[in-house]
C-alpha cells in the first residue's frame, strides 16, 4: 500500500491489496468519501443498519493519516479534561468522558466478533511531569479525571526507562495495528454488501436535485441520499478550513532486544509533548515514539524534527535499531473538540474533522455519532460535537491565534519569493519556490536531474506552498493541503492539484 508521504510507517510493512470492482449500481443510500478508519468504521456500522453504502477513496485503504497514526486508543484527549470542564462545563465533559471510556471495548468487540488479528492489546497510560513547572498541570489533570470518574491515580513508577518527577496511571487504554484492523473491517463491510472503490477521486458533488450526485476522476457518476466527507477535513472553501489548524507530527519505531514487562503508553507535558508506547507483533517488540509537532508548511527543514526525535530516543531509551520513521498530519480544532455531524447549511451532507491527536478514539466514536445522526437519532455526544455548535467564548481566542499565520501567508507570500534563485542552481533532490517568467513556481529537481515545475499557488485559497524536505511534498502553510512534486493532490481541503507547468531539463 502507499501513504500520502515519502516515509514508510511501521504499519506499511504489511501489504494490503484491495481489488476494486465496478459497482453494480450507481445509486446508494450513503456515499462515504475516504477509506480511513472513520470511513471504514462508519460504512460497516451503516451497512449493519441496513444502508446501501459506497466508499470512495482517491488512494488506497489507509492512504491518509490512518496509515501514519501511532495507534493509541485513549479515554482522554489532547484537550485535557480540566480544560474541557472549564470550557464546556462538567456535564458535557462527563458525557465526553463516558463515551471515551467505552471506545477500547468497542474496538475489542470488533476484534472478537470478526476474528481480527491486529496486535490488539489493552494497557495503561502513564502521564508524567518532566520538570517542576509541569507538576501543577499534572495535578489539575488528575483532579479532573477523578472528578469525572476516569480511573486514574498517582504512581511512583512507570514501565519506561525515562526520568520523571510525578506520574499518574490511567486505566482503560488500548492499541493495535491500524491497517490490519481497518482492512479486516473493510472485508466484512464488502461481505455485507458494501462497495469500496479505491483509486477513485471525487471531482464534483451536486446537491441541487432531490439526491446528491457525485462525479469522479474516472468518469463515473453516483447518486445518494447521504454524503459523508471522511477525508480528515472537508474539501473546498468552508468554515472548517479556518476552524482547524493543520499540524504534522513525527514518529519512529525502534526494535527492542528485550520483552517489556507489559504493554504500556506514556507521554510528558512539554508543548509539543513527546509520546511513546510499546508494541508487540508476533515475536517482535517495538518502541514507538512520537513528537516534535509543528504547523504544516511552517518548518523549513522537515528532516530536523526526525533528527531531534532520533536524538530524544537515544537519550532516553534502550533499543536495538530504528526500523521506521514517518510523519502524519492532524488537525487541531479551535475549541478543543472535533466537528462530527451534519454540515451546516447543507442537506444530508455530513463531516468528521478536527480530531487533534486522538484520531483512533474520535474516529471510532464518529462512526456511531454519524450513523445515529443520519438515522435521525439524537445523542448527547452528537449534540456536543455537532459542527453547527456555537461556542464563541470557548473558541474565539484559539481561532484568532491559529488563523493569524494563514492570513499572513495569504498576503505576504505573494511578495516574498526569492527572485535571485535560478533554476540552474537546483541540485538533484532540491526544491524551492521561485519567481520564473512572472509566475510563482514550485520547482523540484528529481533524482534523474529533471525539473518538475508546478504552480506554487495552492488552488484552495491562494497561499504559496512550501517544500516538505522529509516527505518530498509541497505543503500549504494555510490550511494543510498537500501535493506531490508533480502537483498531484495528496490531501485536501483543496479539490484539485497544483497546476503543472512545462517541465525543463
Amino acid at each position: 500500500m502507499n501513504r500520502d508521504g515519502n516515509n514508510q510507517s511501521i504499519w506499511e510493512n504489511e501489504i494490503f491489496p484491495h481489488e476494486t470492482f465496478k459497482a453494480i449500481t450507481d445509486k446508494f443510500d450513503t456515499v462515504i468519501v475516504g477509506a480511513g478508519i472513520t470511513g471504514i468504521s462508519l460504512g460497516l456500522e451503516l451497512q449493519n443498519r441496513g444502508h446501501r453504502c459506497l466508499i470512495l477513496e482517491q488512494g488506497n485503504i489507509g492512504f491518509g493519516t490512518t496509515g501514519g497514526t501511532t495507534a493509541h486508543i485513549n479515554n482522554f484527549f489532547d484537550e485535557s479534561y480540566d480544560r474541557l470542564i472549564s470550557k464546556f462545563g462538567e456535564d458535557k465533559a462527563q458525557t465526553i468522558a463516558d463515551n471515551a471510556m467505552k471506545v477500547s471495548t468497542m474496538v475489542r468487540n470488533n476484534v472478537q466478533d470478526y476474528n481480527i488479528d491486529c496486535d490488539f492489546a489493552e494497557c495503561k497510560f502513564y502521564l508524567f511531569s518532566a520538570e517542576k513547572k509541569q507538576d501543577k498541570q499534572l495535578e489539575k489533570i488528575l483532579d479532573a479525571h477523578q472528578q469525572l470518574d476516569v480511573p486514574t491515580r498517582e504512581v511512583d513508577k512507570i514501565p519506561f526507562d525515562i526520568s520523571f518527577r510525578k506520574a499518574i496511571e490511567i486505566d482503560g487504554q488500548a492499541q493495535f495495528h491500524p491497517l490490519k484492523y481497518i482492512n479486516a473491517l473493510a472485508k466484512v463491510f464488502e461481505e455485507k454488501g458494501g462497495v469500496i472503490l479505491t483509486g477513485t477521486q471525487v471531482t464534483e458533488d451536486d446537491h441541487s436535485g432531490e439526491n446528491i450526485t457525485l462525479k469522479t476522476q474516472n468518469g463515473e457518476t453516483f447518486t445518494c441520499k447521504n454524503l459523508v466527507w471522511a477525508t480528515h477535513i472537508p474539501p473546498g472553501i468552508n468554515r472548517f478550513s479556518m476552524l482547524n489548524a493543520p499540524y504534522r507530527s513525527y514518529a519512529l519505531a525502534a526494535r527492542l532486544n528485550y520483552t517489556p514487562e507489559k504493554m504500556a503508553q506514556s507521554a510528558d507535558l512539554y508543548d509539543p509533548y513527546h509520546y511513546f508506547r510499546y508494541h508487540q507483533s508476533g515475536n517482535e517488540n517495538y518502541l514507538i515514539i512520537g513528537g516534535f509537532d509543528h504547523k504544516t508548511g511552517h518548518e523549513d527543514d522537515t528532516h530536523q524534527p526526525f533528527e531531534d526525535l532520533i536524538q530524544y530516543a537515544k537519550e532516553n531509551f534502550r533499543f536495538e535499531e530504528i526500523v521506521s520513521k514517518w510523519s502524519a498530519q492532524f488537525y487541531v480544532p479551535s475549541d478543543g473538540l472535533p466537528y462530527i455531524g451534519k454540515m451546516p447549511g447543507e442537506q444530508n451532507v455530513y463531516i468528521a474533522t478536527g480530531y487533534n491527536g486522538n484520531g483512533m478514539t474520535w474516529s471510532t466514536l464518529a462512526a456511531e455519532i454519524l450513523a445515529d445522526t443520519i438515522d435521525g437519532i439524537e445523542s448527547e455526544l452528537g449534540e456536543i460535537v455537532a459542527p453547527s455548535r456555537i461556542e464563541i467564548m470557548a473558541s474565539a481566542q484559539e481561532f484568532v491565534k491559529e488563523n493569524t499565520d494563514a492570513v499572513f501567508h495569504l498576503i505576504a507570500d505573494q511578495f516574498t519569493a526569492d527572485k535571485k534563485t535560478e533554476l540552474e542552481e537546483l541540485k538533484a533532490g532540491d526544491a524551492k519556490v521561485i519567481e520564473h517568467e512572472s509566475q510563482k513556481v514550485a520547482a523540484y529537481r528529481n533524482k534523474s536531474g529533471d525539473l518538475e515545475l508546478v504552480s506554487a499557488i495552492c488552488p484552495h485559497m491562494g497561499c504559496v506552498v512550501n517544500f516538505n524536505t522529509a516527505e518530498t511534498t509541497w505543503d500549504c502553510p494555510c490550511h494543510g493541503s498537500r501535493f506531490d512534486t508533480q502537483g498531484n493532490l495528496l490531501t485536501g481541503p483543496s479539490l484539485t492539484g497544483l497546476k503543472r507547468l512545462d517541465n525543463a531539463k
